[in-house]
Parts: C-alpha cells; sequence; structure tokens
C-alpha cells in the first residue's frame, strides 16, 4: 500500500476514532454521527484489508480500482461540526484541513445531496459554518482560519466563485 493511502487511512481513522470517543457523542440526540462515524470506519477498514489482500497476493491491482477517495467521508465532519462542541469541531476541522493539505481531499465530484455543488464547496461552507460570532471558541476560530487558508491555498482542489462568498 502507498505512503499516501496510509497517511490518509491514518488521518481519518484517527480523527473518526477520536469523534466517537468524545463523551458528546454518547448523547442521543448525537445518534446520527455516531452512525456516520461507525458506517465510514467500516468502509475504511473493509476497503484497507482489500488493499492488504491485493498487495498480499503478489498480483498487480486493478487499474479500474480507484484509490480510497476522502471525498466519500465528509459527512461525519459535517456533523461533527454541527454539533458546535469546541472538541468536536476542532478535530473536524483538523482532519479535513490536513487531508486538504496532503492532497487527499480534493473536492471535485459533484455532491451527492447537491447534484449542482462540489464536495469541496460543501466542505468550505461547513467550514465558515463552524463561526458562530464573538462567542466561538478560540480554538475553534483558530482552526477555521487554518483550514480556510489551507484550502484556499491548496493546488489539488479548486475553491472559488460563490464559494468564497
Amino acid at each position: 500500500m502507498s505512503s499516501a493511502s496510509q497517511t490518509q487511512h491514518m488521518f481519518l481513522t484517527r480523527a473518526l476514532e477520536k469523534i466517537l470517543t468524545d463523551r458528546e457523542t454518547r448523547r442521543s440526540q448525537y445518534a446520527p454521527l455516531r452512525k456516520a462515524c461507525n458506517d465510514s470506519l467500516g468502509e475504511l477498514k473493509r476497503s484497507l484489508d482489500q488493499k492488504q489482500k491485493s498487495s498480499d497476493s503478489g498480483t498487480l491491482p486493478d487499474p479500474d480500482d480507484v484509490d480510497v477517495t476522502a471525498d466519500r467521508y465528509v459527512m461525519p465532519f459535517e456533523l461533527a461540526c454541527q454539533t458546535r462542541h469546541p472538541r468536536l469541531v476542532v478535530t473536524a476541522l483538523d482532519c479535513l484541513q490536513k487531508l486538504i493539505a496532503y492532497g487527499h481531499l480534493v473536492g471535485s465530484s459533484p455532491d451527492p445531496s447537491l447534484p449542482e455543488k462540489r464536495v469541496i464547496d460543501r466542505v468550505v461552507e461547513t467550514m465558515c459554518n463552524c463561526f458562530g460570532g464573538v462567542t466561538t471558541d478560540d480554538t475553534v476560530q483558530l482552526q477555521i482560519i487554518k483550514a480556510l487558508l489551507t484550502a484556499v491555498t491548496s493546488n489539488v482542489c479548486e475553491v472559488h466563485e460563490g464559494t468564497l462568498l
């Protein structure tokens, strides 16, 4: 398995597990967040197992087999940001920022919920919606700035037009 793929799995797995182990996610109102995290972790594990099996077999990988893209794992981080709990929001924003910085989250694919938008547009909206005014936690504000700066200056994802407004 490639180093980039290992890095991506590490970022996603650690962030999702950190969100799941936070005491706030144990509340019944955050059942959708727990489900999204567990589903994403399961999908990551299956993907990792499949890649290890193919690399152990000594056969060449199927060229049609697309590497795991982080675009598919945006939902748990979006739900974590909607909780407005600083620890969850900082964890989610930090992971999104790292995925963009290392080129794993490109966001060029259409958004499944709104096909006229791209995934990166949804990610930037999620980042911006974390700001709730002057009462927003300082660490959340810092993480928003870091994530937006990374998204805007990234060479792999294009953030422009209406997304920046």
